[in-house]
């Protein structure tokens, strides 16, 4: 992926936690990690934009289309790490 290079200097205790979150697997990298958490950083701030209602309107378009491809959120990481590694 292309992007921006941006360096971050963390507290020690938010490094380990970065850290770990990759060690146990659940992101393939620090960097994924970071991204993540930006990433629901803007969901939140959109969320918080959009207003109520939008978001109501939003849900409901959700749950009317129907039944998604993932179970759950654990299978929608899985099927990440499956395309990561090329398999």
């Amino acid at each position: 992926m292309g992007g921006h290079s941006v360096l971050l200097n963390l507290p020690v205790e938010l490094a380990a936690e970065i850290a770990a979150a990759v060690e146990r697997g659940e992101y393939a990298s620090e960097s994924d990690a970071v991204l993540g958490a930006v990433e629901e950083w803007r969901a939140q701030r959109q969320a918080e934009a959009i207003g109520e209602g939008e978001l109501r309107r939003l849900v409901q378009e959700g749950i009317d289309s129907g039944p998604g491809l993932f179970e759950s959120f654990e299978d929608i990481r899985a099927e990440a790490r499956r395309r990561f590694h090329g398999a």
